[in-house]
């Protein structure tokens, strides 16, 4: 295929990015429909080792700064994540190297050739015709993409792959693997109508990775969730390391686009004469805003430490402080709290429920102390929107409203302006994306455009139409 109908093949399967899901369970989401589609390509995701991410804030920035850790001790790492920004192909990387369009057309071909055949049968007319029958029935866009990444890494015989869940966990078309290390980032309120209303019942999702005695990093967690991770984990028999409990990071000195910070693994004993006593502690500097970004940074240390054998064995070079800090400097996650401009700031950040727009004010108001913002802001139907707005609030000046193009999921300007009127906020809507970027970048205002990934990734393509910058890869 070429790489438009590869494109084309891929979202005419029941696509849940982009229509609702009618229901969380084994039926909706089919892990043994995924085992099924992966036996019959020759089980490709058992060919490399991994690392598998959950998470509900942070989980895409840890995988990214780990895939850039584990590329700079000398590995070939494969990176799968979901959404993209701005073209398809961010999803499956190795090296940081998107999949070429070339490539991803000729694994198309294959994927289809395996989950569909045409048979004759007769029509109403009596004639025999050729028909498309599926032979795996109900696989879904985003079961097809995971086997198409797993079937792209192996091909290309990665090292390791760094795998980011696509939603919750237990059932994520992901868990299909086992990895060697387990890794559950923040866990906050999202998708409550599909994952739960409580933390503890998400939380539980989220610990569905967990595998029997795989070592799993966790992140400073709500009380509830906390015990609902470590309970799944002495139930598997999974050792399990704390952010907070094991290893915890202080801060040095702090600029725009550069943080400074210090990690010590606490749960050893040191001394005046030993202070540090895991040659992994020291000083680390990461090129990514936001102080939840050191808590993403450091979980990637922890993890770094309890696969350090299996990193060995496969061949891993500067398993130290050394080789992770240079990792780390070097790793970027665009759409993160990005700086598109300096003077006056223009800050775009994927923020899309009302814990990250928490992360996102504080490092607004570290980096930016005093200043208040125009949001220019767009989200989905199915995100608290009053939630974040109230939030946004504090620091607003004003808001301006748009919303992605020809996405069904996106949440109707006219739906936004109801909300701001109920909270008595100055907002105005505008309906396309293009025209809030120029009514808010045309004065010396502070301007935060944030609400999902989609809304930001649509936002970059268009501030580097507008100013003639280097353009992000589009499909």
């Amino acid at each position: 295929m070429l790489y438009q109908e590869a494109l084309d093949f891929l979202y005419s399967l029941t696509n849940y990015e982009q229509v609702p899901m009618p229901s969380y369970s084994a039926e909706t989401l089919n892990l043994e429909r995924m085992q099924l589609l992966l036996a019959a390509l020759g089980n490709p995701h058992e060919r490399f080792k991994s690392v598998h991410v959950a998470g509900t804030k942070g989980k895409g920035s840890t995988s990214a700064m780990l895939a850039s850790v584990l590329q700079h001790m000398g590995l070939r790492v494969g990176l799968f994540t979901s959404p993209h920004l701005n073209t398809f192909r961010e999803r499956i990387q190795i090296n940081r190297g998107l999949i070429s369009p070339e490539v991803l057309g000729l694994l198309a071909d294959k994927l289809k050739d395996v989950l569909f055949e045409t048979v004759i049968e007769p029509n109403e007319a009596g004639e025999s015709v050729p028909v498309q029958k599926a032979k795996i029935p109900g696989v879904t866009f985003f079961e097809a993409v995971t086997a198409l990444a797993f079937l792209h890494f192996a091909r290309e015989n990665v090292d390791w792959a760094v795998v980011e869940v696509g939603l919750g966990g237990r059932l994520d078309a992901t868990n299909v693997i086992t990895p060697q290390a387990s890794v559950i980032t923040s866990i906050s309120f999202d998708h409550t109508h599909i994952l739960g209303n409580t933390l503890a019942e998400i939380a539980r999702e989220k610990a569905g990775i967990i595998k029997p005695s795989v070592p799993v990093v966790c992140q400073n967690q709500a009380m509830e969730a906390a015990k609902v991770i470590e309970q799944i984990a002495h139930e598997r028999a999974a050792p399990i390391t704390f952010l907070g409990r094991h290893w915890r990071w202080t801060p040095g000195p702090m600029g725009l686009n550069k943080q400074v910070f210090e990690v010590k693994q606490v749960s050893l004993v040191r001394s005046k004469n030993s202070p540090f006593v895991n040659d992994l502690e020291g000083w680390y500097e990461i090129d990514l805003n936001g102080k939840h970004q050191i808590d993403n940074a450091t979980t990637v240390i922890a993890t770094v430490d309890v696969i350090r054998e299996s990193l060995r064995a496969s061949g891993a070079r500067e398993i130290t402080a050394r080789g992770v800090r240079d990792g780390l400097r070097a790793a970027t996650w665009p759409g993160r709290f990005e700086v598109l401009r300096n003077d006056p700031p223009l800050i775009l950040d994927g923020a899309h429920n009302v814990d990250s727009v928490n992360k996102l004010l504080m490092t607004l108001v570290e980096l930016y102390p005093g200043k208040r913002w125009t949001f220019v802001f767009g989200t989905y139907k199915d995100k608290d929107a009053d939630g974040m707005l109230k939030q946004l609030a504090n620091r607003a000046s004003r808001f301006i409203f748009a919303q992605v193009e020809n996405n069904p999921r996106a949440m109707p300007v006219e739906q936004l302006l109801e909300i701001a009127q109920k909270r008595n906020l100055k907002a105005t809507g505008l309906p396309k994306l293009v025209d809030a970027l120029d009514a808010s970048t045309g004065s010396r205002d502070a301007v935060c455009v944030t609400g999902s990934l989609a809304f930001v990734g649509e936002a970059r393509l268009k501030w580097a139409m507008k100013t003639g910058s280097m353009m992000p890869d589009t499909d």
